[in-house]
């Protein structure tokens, strides 16, 4: 699985409608937030999997996750908010309610929408890094979150290859 299969996965028709239908969303706000989330997410993995440590609890939860990265759809339209929760919490620590509201701002959605919309897609984004790790480990996880963030090292707020790749798919649900 690649960028392109990760980002299919969690971006498609399909995957916004399951998340839309599950949260009685709008389907443009569905887009809109994840479009502007996986960087934010991504970009504080890659930071906890700075350390060994955080490279060592990241691997063990994707780990966790992978079985479940065969059927993203079904786990989309039936997801644990209360796992989703727990996982942001270990992605962003104290920061969660500033990435919450830094994406509610900027994705014109409020606030308790991004956080349900973030909460359902967090477990089926560990699944699918989870399968794509595969054995790596903790050793692997720093080149495949830097590759998925177009090589970037910089802070969460860069977003890399990975927002040239996701600025497009806001056309497919009419943003701007």
């Amino acid at each position: 699985m690649d960028l392109t299969n990760i980002l299919g996965a969690l971006t498609g028709n399909d995957a916004i409608g399951a998340i839309s239908e599950n949260l009685k969303l709008d389907q443009k706000q569905v887009s809109s937030v994840i479009t502007a989330a996986l960087p934010s997410l991504l970009g504080a993995m890659q930071k906890n999997a700075s350390t060994e440590s955080g490279a060592a609890s990241l691997a063990k939860a994707l780990g966790d996750h992978a079985s479940s990265a065969g059927n993203i759809i079904s786990n989309l339209k039936s997801t644990d908010l209360t796992d989703g929760n727990k996982i942001l919490g270990h992605i962003f620590g104290g920061n969660l309610s500033n990435v919450i509201s830094g994406i509610s701002k900027s994705s014109g959605v409020a606030s308790n929408g991004v956080s349900n919309i973030l909460a359902s897609i967090a477990p089926s984004l560990l699944a699918l890094l989870g399968k794509q790790n595969g054995n790596s480990g903790a050793a692997g996880l720093g080149s495949l979150l830097g590759a998925l963030l177009g090589g970037s090292t910089q802070s969460q707020s860069s977003a890399g290859g990975l927002g040239s790749i996701l600025g497009g798919l806001g056309s497919l649900f009419g943003k701007k």
